[in-house]
């Protein structure tokens, strides 16, 4: 029985969000885009190998609203939101659940992300999990920053630009 992906697109102060989730919790995050075809074409390609796709307005209205919310430069939090990190090892749902509790206006570092999990050394597959996360915003990866407290990669196709916009709307100002 092939899985079904619930969505929405989200129209914001930055441009268009995407939101899927399943039964058991949000799968994907799509980063402002500029349009709802950059959107669900993002989407169709995450779930390109299995999952039927379908609108869903009522799935996610009460996350919709701290989205819209969020990149109107509002604090809201998204911790509380439930994850569906399906295929991830452990370590990587560790940094992931870590990164999750990284509160808006909050920055902290590869370094100690890696000291939290327990891996002190592992800083760089910190900077992996990083970039392999499916639910940038509500696993808030924009906020961890190199150790030298200076932005350093950010996979989403708006890339340091848009990690910068997104922490000067929590109130952090990155030279």
């Amino acid at each position: 029985m092939e899985d079904v992906i619930y969505y929405d697109i989200v129209e914001t102060e930055l441009g268009w969000v995407g939101i899927a989730g399943n039964e058991q919790g949000l799968v994907r995050i799509i980063l402002p885009e500029k349009s709802t075809g950059d959107v669900l074409g993002e989407l169709h390609f995450s779930f390109s190998s299995g999952g039927k796709l379908v609108k869903s307005e009522e799935q996610f209205s009460s996350l919709v609203k701290r989205v819209k919310d969020y990149f109107k430069g509002i604090p809201v939090e998204f911790n509380q939101e439930k994850t569906n990190l399906i295929g991830f090892t452990n370590f990587q749902k560790k940094v992931l659940l870590l990164t999750k509790e990284i509160p808006f206006g909050i920055t902290r570092t590869y370094r100690w992300l890696a000291e939290q999990s327990g891996y002190p050394l592992a800083y760089r597959a910190v900077g992996g999990v990083m970039r392999a996360n499916p639910l940038p915003l509500v696993i808030p990866c924009h906020r961890v920053l190199g150790s030298n407290g200076k932005l350093t990669g950010f996979s989403s196709r708006g890339g340091l630009e848009l990690k910068r916009k997104m922490l000067a709307l929590e109130g952090v100002t990155i030279k």
